[in-house]
C-alpha cells in the first residue's frame, strides 16, 4: 500500500492519508507519519517519501527490511539491490531499474547468432546461479554501477591471464569512477560443465579476486550464454555496462577486440558514454 504525504505539510501532528481513499475516508483512516507501522526502522513518513510499503517491512521481498537497506545504501524498492553476507561486493543502489521488457541482444555474433552490442539493455544473467560462497549473485544486483562483465572458462589460458589482472584494473578504474565493478562470469569448468562453488572459489583465490564476484550460471547450455561471446565465438569476452545496464562497450562493435584493453580503455569508454549524455 502506497502513501502520500499530506499537503500542506505541518511540522507537528500531520497525518498521512492512504492513497486510494476518498476525502471522507481519510477523515477516519489516516496514518501517523512519525510512527513505524511495520517495524522496519523507517517511519511512515519516511516510507511515503521513499515509495516503500508502510505496512510491509520488506517492500521488495528480497529478505532485507527496508530500514536495513536504506542504512546500507541499497534500494528497498528493487529486489536485486541488497547486500551479500559474504564477498564485500560493491552492490548498486539501482535508482532506476533496468527496462527488462526491452532487454536482450540486437547484434550478431558467432555464426550469425544473437549477441549484445552497444545500446542494448542486458538481461539479468546468473539468476539461480551461484558465486564462490554459494550465494545467488545475479547481474542486476550491481545495477547503479558501471560493470565490466568478463566471460571466461576454467580451461581457457587467455582467460587465466585476463583474470590475473582484473583486481588491479578494478582498483585503477575506481580511482576515477568509484561506482565501477567487475563481474567475472565463469561459464565452464575444466570438463565443460557449469562450475561448482569449489571451482569458483579456487578461481577467485588463484587470481586474488577478493571483492569481485566470480559467478557461474545455473545452466551453461542455454542460448543466452552465447550472447556474451565474441563475434568469432572466442573467450575471454568483455562487455561494459552503464549503471542502467545498457551496453556501452561490446566486441561486436570493436572487431578483433575481445575486451576493453586495460583500465585506460575502460575509463575512456565510460568517459565517452558520459560525454554523450
Amino acid at each position: 500500500m502506497r502513501l502520500s504525504l499530506c499537503f500542506p505539510v505541518l511540522l507537528f501532528g500531520c497525518l498521512v492519508p492512504v492513497d486510494g481513499m476518498t476525502p471522507d475516508d481519510e477523515a477516519d483512516n489516516t496514518i501517523d507519519p512519525a510512527a513505524d507501522e511495520d517495524g522496519d526502522g523507517l517511519t511512515n513518513g519516511d516510507e511515503a517519501e521513499l515509495g516503500t510499503e508502510y505496512d510491509e517491512a520488506d517492500s521488495d521481498g528480497d529478505g532485507f527490511d527496508d530500514g536495513v537497506e536504506v542504512e546500507a545504501g541499497t534500494n528497498p524498492n528493487f529486489e536485486w539491490s541488497h547486500t551479500f553476507e559474504e564477498g564485500g561486493y560493491a552492490v548498486g543502489s539501482c535508482p532506476v531499474a533496468p527496462d527488462e521488457d526491452n532487454a536482450g541482444p540486437t547484434g550478431k555474433g558467432y555464426s550469425g547468432e544473437d549477441a549484445y552490442q552497444e545500446g542494448d539493455i542486458v538481461a539479468n544473467i546468473a539468476i539461480g546461479g551461484i558465486d564462490m560462497y554459494g550465494q545467488e549473485t545475479a547481474l542486476y544486483s550491481f545495477c547503479g554501477n558501471y560493470v565490466l562483465i568478463t566471460e571466461s572458462a576454467e580451461w581457457c589460458g587467455p582467460c587465466q591471464s585476463l583474470a590475473a589482472g582484473l583486481a588491479e584494473e578494478q582498483e585503477s578504474v575506481r580511482k576515477k569512477y568509484d561506482n565501477f565493478t567487475m563481474f567475472e562470469f565463469l561459464i565452464q569448468d575444466n570438463s565443460g560443465a557449469a562450475p561448482s562453488k569449489s571451482v569458483l572459489k579456487r578461481w577467485s583465490n588463484n587470481y586474488t579476486l577478493e571483492g569481485i564476484p566470480v559467478v557461474a550460471p545455473a545452466d551453461n547450455t542455454t542460448d543466452d550464454i552465447n550472447y556474451w561471446l565474441m563475434p568469432d565465438g572466442g573467450i575471454p569476452a568483455g562487455t561494459l555496462l552503464a549503471p542502467d545496464m545498457t551496453v556501452i562497450w561490446s566486441g561486436v562493435d570493436h572487431p578483433g577486440e575481445y575486451n576493453p584493453s586495460g583500465a585506460a580503455a575502460i575509463k575512456l569508454a565510460i568517459k565517452t558514454y558520459e560525454d554523450s549524455l
